[in-house]
């Protein structure tokens, strides 16, 4: 995989990548001059902002209304498979905490598998994620000490007698709210309906997984960036030349005039084509598959006979925060390896800490995070590329005629407010402290620092005491040694900043520097 894709696919997930289906609806642009442009429509229904329903005004293209055979049923976010972490991510030593359609929950490893269940013990409401997994597999309330099985149901309260307890936990008022989960492919999976019904319908379907997607590595961001945007983001591969100099330039774009919906637009989802959009990747063929609600598969063909292949799962936490979990699908090291997971997370650590990679993803995040308190300040407001401008607008037009016909987007019904948060920008709240390969090595490095700093500080304690011996060969060699250390110290130092990265007032200025 070349160096500039590897990057595409990594960073537009982080941060992440007309015309209208042919059938009963019918797209045509009218770009060549302005006479051809029709007169103002209003087509009302057409989902704006984060699902909120408006009428919008469009004057480049024209639609012809689906006919009532095509209308699909409303798509219920609440009732679909959502990948919420990578497995390798997920510790099962204690419980994990997270936010799903934002509903927070925690995961645990019981002694029947995994388990979900809602993040409030139903004695106090405190946090489950705060308590601690038992060596039988139950999750403990760290408030009172309350204890649940993988089943939700209360397993033990402890300032209740033996036989008071096991009247209490018998009552269906002492369960925590549970929810399906399940592994698949390397992530874990939660339904967020909860009760008879939920696990019923659970079973009704599966995973959108690849087969093979478990043999490789999982990276996991949490952007504070909407799901809208995320999704849109993906499908709109023509922003590259322009927004991500550095890796591309403006001067590489190739126009993209072959972007076309290649299937009927379900509620299960549907697929797009288009060919290239830079110089170094005209010629090709490639195809979005967006597989309701998280899952986009994208697929390159290139004219060298080389294929691609990327996975990208979006799964809304918050109105502005998306759970993007990326399969690399870069091959793993070999088991028989000495060091093996040592090496792994230093590889892993090294790629995930480069400065370019995080000013590619940060040039979306902070365009993302533009679009999404612009559209939360009006939520009316229609963007033109909903309408198809240009063919390139297809892939984001596709989306929001999707979203408008199954009812509008996860939380449609909350209007929900943009709050801008420094916190949220550090790389180390999007990736690092969710990430086990990143933590481990951010505390090898710590230990490293403080080691060669000790070094260093007793390097010079010796080299002082030889000189005042009158041993300046050795004091000079111990001198050497003292300074080596220090700037393996400083070296360390730089590493570990190297998780956190900039100020926003001094990276902001970098991160579109050309």
């Amino acid at each position: 995989m070349s160096t500039d894709l590897l990057l595409i696919c990594l960073v537009e997930s982080i941060a992440s990548f007309a015309l209208w289906p042919c059938g009963s609806t019918q797209t045509k642009n009218l770009l060549t001059s302005p006479s051809s442009v029709p007169p103002p429509r209003h087509q009302p229904g057409i989902t704006t902002g984060f699902g909120v329903h408006s009428s919008t005004r469009a004057t480049l293209s024209m639609t012809v209304a689906p006919s009532a055979d095509t209308v699909i049923k409303r798509f219920t976010f609440e009732r679909a498979w959502y990948p919420v972490m990578p497995i390798s991510y997920a510790e099962t030593d204690r419980p994990n905490a997270f936010t799903l359609l934002g509903r927070r929950m925690v995961l645990w490893r019981s002694a029947d598998g995994w388990a979900c269940v809602e993040d409030a013990c139903p004695h106090r409401l405190a946090p489950l994620s705060t308590g601690r997994v038992k060596s039988d597999g139950n999750l403990m309330c760290r408030f009172h000490g309350w204890e649940f099985a993988g089943d939700g149901k209360c397993a033990k309260i402890p300032n209740a007698s033996p036989e008071a307890s096991a009247s209490l936990c018998g009552s269906p008022e002492t369960a925590a709210t549970r929810f399906p989960v399940r592994d698949d492919g390397g992530l874990l999976w939660v339904w967020p309906e909860s009760g008879d019904a939920g696990f019923a319908n659970s079973l009704l379907s599966s995973p959108a997984v690849d087969p093979n997607a478990s043999k490789f590595e999982w990276i996991m961001t949490i952007p504070p960036v909407s799901y809208e945007s995320m999704v849109e983001n993906s499908m709109d591969p023509s922003h590259a030349p322009h927004l991500h100099e550095g890796t591309f330039a403006a001067s590489e774009m190739v126009r993209l005039e072959e972007y076309e919906v290649a299937s009927d637009i379900e509620p299960q989802g549907y697929l797009l084509k288009h060919g290239g959009y830079t110089q170094k990747n005209v010629g090709m063929d490639a195809s979005r598959r967006f597989t309701a609600p998280s899952f986009v598969h994208v697929e390159y063909k290139l004219p060298s006979g080389k294929k691609q292949d990327f996975q990208l799962y979006f799964t809304p936490s918050t109105p502005f925060e998306t759970r993007v979990m990326t399969n690399l699908q870069a091959p793993q090291l070999p088991a028989w390896l000495p060091a093996r997971g040592l090496l792994t997370d230093l590889f892993h650590a090294f790629f995930l800490t480069r400065k370019g990679l995080w000013r590619f993803s940060d040039q979306d995040r902070l365009v993302m995070q533009g679009q999404d308190q612009t559209q939360s300040e009006d939520p009316h407001r229609a963007q033109l590329a909903w309408d198809i401008v240009s063919p390139s607008d297809t892939g984001v037009s596709t989306f929001r005629r999707w979203l408008e016909r199954v009812g509008g987007g996860p939380f449609s019904a909350s209007n929900p407010t943009f709050v801008p948060t420094k916190e949220g920008e550090n790389r180390w709240n999007v990736h690092g402290k969710h990430c086990p390969s990143c933590r481990r090595t951010l505390k090898l490095v710590d230990r490293l620092q403080k080691q060669f700093g000790k070094l260093s500080a007793a390097s010079a304690a010796v080299a002082a005491v030889l000189a005042i011996r009158g041993a300046l060969s050795r004091a000079i060699i111990a001198t050497a040694i003292s300074i080596l250390m220090q700037g393996a110290s400083m070296s360390m130092e730089r590493g570990r900043r190297s998780f956190f990265g900039l100020e926003r007032e001094l990276w902001v200025p970098q991160v579109y520097a050309k």
